[in-house]
């Protein structure tokens, strides 16, 4: 017998990935009332919108007690660097998500960087600067390429993966010269080029225990074959199969984390994220987020046979080494469809067309990004539209359904990647 509604959640953002969690949250018999702040057209078909600015910590701790909620769901970083989940805990509200220490992880690279020398975490070799004439100078003594990195919240576009000194240099000028990531390009790393498969390893987090999700792999350029410009993310697919040998690697990774979050004083609750370069001695970490990733958000969690909601309570409460976390078999793919010019130069989508089409069959969902609509006529703005997941029994069938409904949303200028985890192993995970 399913538990009756008991618990009210409001959710923080308005994206793809806010999307994607709004209709897992909804999927739980024992949510009663799901809000969203300020959550979007495409959003509202789960939650009740509320306005406001999810990045001011004030306003969430008064919307909270205004609906009566129980459990706070952070989508987005900014809310998190914002100090929200602090003020919500100071409360007594319940949230999850970690506070504004813990979520320095994301917020600056070179605090991540330091954290994870500290703690024994391995990770690729890097060096910090606080002017633009530094970092420069040490170009010479970096072996081309090499990776340049904005230091604060940029979006996932202050990251450029640089195969000449030159280049490299054009990027720091840019970031901290030209200003082109604003604030987070103030300071700077210089890291080193790793080789290998790249995974998206995203885990929930109690302060004691951590639970992996189903592992993942995005990509980031805008092109296929991995050409472009690297973007906020152009698809994912999960799960991505691995050894055992592996997976205990990952683990360990994550024990390694959480241990110094803890011995940092930090009680972390909420998705500690880690971007992974899968190298011959081993995963090595190319960055922490304190968030669900978009576009992983939209393959991984409707692989979840778990109730959402529980688990993010059950991380909010500190009680997550109650809870087993199941994911079903299969696979999902999420294509990712974006506007004209998109990441530099992004131009509104406009009106979209065939969204009933494509979403008529039943392994298929689609997650908006920057949508809205007027009696269900919808139109795109600049930027990710759309997320195109589907569901199938291995990564193959998932893809031949994801692209098949991608095919069928129409707007102008439409770019997306085709090769999508094409080429995947189609294995279990181990």
């Amino acid at each position: 017998m399913s538990p009756s509604p008991d618990t009210s959640v409001l959710l923080l953002g308005a994206g793809g990935r806010e999307h994607a969690l709004a209709w897992a949250l909804a999927r739980s018999p024992r949510l009663k009332n799901l809000y969203a702040l300020s959550g979007s057209d495409a959003i509202s078909d789960w939650a009740q919108r509320l306005p406001g600015n999810p990045a001011l910590p004030e306003q969430i701790v008064a919307a909270a007690k205004d609906r009566h909620v129980g459990l706070v769901v952070v989508g987005p970083e900014a809310p998190l660097a914002a100090g929200v989940a602090d003020a919500l805990r100071a409360a007594g509200i319940l949230v999850f998500g970690p506070n504004k220490n813990g979520a320095r992880l994301e917020s600056s690279k070179i605090y991540a960087k330091e954290f994870m020398a500290r703690h024994g975490i391995p990770a690729a070799r890097s060096q910090a600067f606080k002017t633009s004439e530094a970092a420069k100078s040490a170009l010479k003594d970096w072996p081309a390429p090499v990776v340049v990195k904005a230091d604060g919240l940029a979006g996932g576009k202050g990251v450029f993966v640089c195969s000449s000194r030159t280049e490299a240099a054009k990027a720091v000028d840019f970031l901290m010269e030209q200003k082109g990531a604003g604030p987070a390009g103030e300071n700077v790393l210089l890291e080193e080029v790793l080789s290998g498969p790249e995974i998206s390893a995203l885990a929930l987090c109690d302060g004691k225990n951590f639970r992996l999700l189903p592992l993942a792999r995005d990509h980031k350029r805008l092109q296929d074959g991995d050409a472009g410009p690297n973007t906020g993310g152009m698809g994912a697919f999960a799960p991505v199969p691995v050894s055992k040998e592996e997976r205990a690697a990952i683990e360990s990774i994550f024990a390694l984390a959480l241990g110094g979050l803890r011995a940092d004083g930090i009680d972390y609750r909420g998705v500690l994220y880690a971007g992974l370069m899968m190298t011959p001695q081993g995963p090595r970490v190319l960055e922490f987020n304190c968030r669900l990733g978009d576009p992983e958000a939209q393959a991984v969690l409707p692989l979840l046979k778990s109730d959402f909601f529980e688990a993010a309570l059950a991380c909010a409460k500190g009680e997550l080494g109650e809870i087993r976390l199941e994911a079903a078999l299969g696979a999902c793919v999420c294509v990712v469809l974006a506007s004209r010019g998109y990441p530099q130069k992004p131009e509104p989508a406009g009106k979209i067309s065939g969204l009933e089409d494509a979403a008529r069959d039943r392994n298929v969902l689609i997650f908006h990004s920057s949508t809205s609509a007027r009696e269900r006529d919808w139109s795109g703005g600049a930027g990710r539209v759309l997320g195109v997941s589907a569901l199938g029994h291995d990564l193959a069938e998932a893809r031949r359904r994801a692209y098949a409904a991608a095919d069928k949303i129409k707007f102008a200028g439409k770019i997306l990647r085709r090769d999508v985890a094409a080429g995947a192993p189609v294995a279990a995970e181990a």
